[in-house]
Parts: C-alpha cells; sequence; structure tokens
C-alpha cells in the first residue's frame, strides 16, 4: 500500500519555480491539494475496498482530477490563474455567493460553444474563441504540437512498459479523447461526490470506484507529463526531470 507516501503528482502537474509570487504561490497551493488528495486517493485504488473508501474515494479522485486541469489551465493562460487568485483574495469575496466570473469546469477546462468550422477564418470573432484546455484551438497551438514532441523525445530512449501509456499517444486524437474520458470521469466522480443514488444497486462499488480512480490517475499524469512539451507552459520542468516523475507516479499503481 502507498500510505503515507507521496506520489509527487503536483510536481507532475505544476512544475516547479524558486522566486515568490502570486503565480507560483498559486500553483504551489494547487500542487498541495493535487498531493493531498491523490495520495489519499491510491490507498483507497491499492488497498481493500472499505466504507470509508466507498464514501470519500469519488471526492479525492474528482478533487485531483478539478485541480489538475485548473493548474494546467493556469500554467497555459497565467492571466486566468492570477485574476482568479486575486478575486478570491479580495476581501469582500462570499462562499455562497456565485461568480459569473468563476472557475468552470464548463468554460475553462471544456470550451462552453462548438469550435468555428474554420479555426483561423478572418471572421471569428474574438470573444467567441475559447481558450478552455481542450479546446480546438488549444488542441492546435499547444496539444498536438506537444505529444508529437513528447513521443520524439520517448521514441530515443526506447520501448518502456512504465512509459506505454505515453507511448501509444496519437497527435491526432490526444485531445478529443483525453477530454472525452475527462468529462466522463467528472460526471462519474460527481455522482460519488454528490451521492446522488436513489437505490442501493447503483452506489459505486469497488469495481467501478477503483476503475475510476486509475483512469483518473491516468489521465492527468499523461496531461501532466505533455505539458512540459509546451514551450510557453509556465513553471516547465525540464524533459527529463518529468519523466522521472511520470515514471516515479506511475509505478505507484497498476
Amino acid at each position: 500500500m502507498w500510505e503515507g507516501k507521496d506520489l509527487g503528482l503536483g510536481k507532475l502537474v505544476c512544475g516547479g519555480a524558486a522566486e515568490s509570487c502570486t503565480a507560483n504561490r498559486t500553483l504551489d497551493h494547487l500542487g498541495s491539494s493535487i498531493d493531498r488528495f491523490a495520495n489519499k486517493a491510491v490507498v483507497y485504488l491499492n488497498g481493500e475496498f472499505s466504507e470509508e473508501a466507498q464514501i470519500f474515494g469519488a471526492f479525492c479522485a474528482r478533487v485531483t482530477l478539478e485541480n489538475a486541469c485548473a493548474a494546467l489551465v493556469g500554467r497555459f493562460d497565467p492571466f486566468r490563474m492570477l485574476y482568479l487568485a486575486e478575486f478570491q483574495a479580495q476581501a469582500g469575496f462570499e462562499y455562497g455567493k456565485p461568480s459569473k466570473s468563476g472557475f468552470r469546469w464548463a468554460g475553462d477546462v471544456l470550451a462552453d460553444d462548438k469550435p468555428p468550422r474554420e479555426l483561423w477564418n478572418t471572421e471569428n470573432d474574438l470573444a467567441k474563441i475559447s481558450r478552455a484546455l481542450f479546446s480546438a484551438h488549444a488542441d492546435h497551438v499547444y496539444w498536438k504540437p506537444a505529444v508529437e514532441a513528447a513521443l520524439d523525445y520517448l521514441a530515443e530512449r526506447g520501448a518502456s512498459e512504465s512509459l506505454h501509456e505515453l507511448q501509444a499517444m496519437d497527435p491526432e486524437t490526444f485531445t478529443s479523447s483525453t477530454k472525452g474520458k475527462c468529462a466522463a470521469l467528472y460526471s462519474t466522480l460527481s455522482k460519488g461526490v454528490h451521492w446522488d443514488f436513489f437505490v442501493s444497486s447503483v452506489v459505486m462499488d469497488e469495481g467501478t470506484l477503483k476503475d475510476s480512480i486509475r483512469d483518473c490517475f491516468i489521465q492527468v499524469g499523461n496531461l501532466g507529463f505533455v505539458s512540459h512539451f509546451v514551450p510557453t507552459a509556465y513553471r516547465s520542468l525540464d524533459r527529463t526531470d518529468a519523466l522521472v516523475a511520470y515514471d516515479d507516479f506511475r509505478k505507484a499503481f497498476q
């Protein structure tokens, strides 16, 4: 069991930097949250199924997924992260008051609207061009080139059992596939968070919970590794350090 050990997922997703500033403090905070919940989730994944795991496992996995995506949004688009950090730091911030400009899964992670037919048409309205993590434009300028660069880097190192998920990535389908899997995971895990089960027969069982935690780790780990091949991403690790962080993380679960 992985009890008490650090997966290092926060570093893999958030990268690292030494200087003190709002952006780094925010990413350090998100990284700590990712570590706290991922380190607990892996115990539920690797350990015996229990009532505690059934109650809290989905919550830990969803926090891991959501915080990881938020951190990646911040590393790709620091203004969005800085805005959210400053907004929540205001004296008038209220926990119970919805914010129209707050972080949203539908909007910041998944694009609100369908992409235009032609991504680079002169008639496209800037306000309608999504900067969501999995938007069509993000796929074109961030994810596809990064996956291609990551695969080239991995090819130089040869085949490895612990890296087979990375080596199986396809630049053409990476974003759409990951988006679909993350959207399905978010929906599944949310049911365990809100506990909206009206009959006992559909309460999350061991197989569903452990598969969801494992899938969450795989998607977040892949995203974290590839993010360090985006040249403009904030706080990117050296590629060798990113690979070591990924390899250590991936060996923690089967």
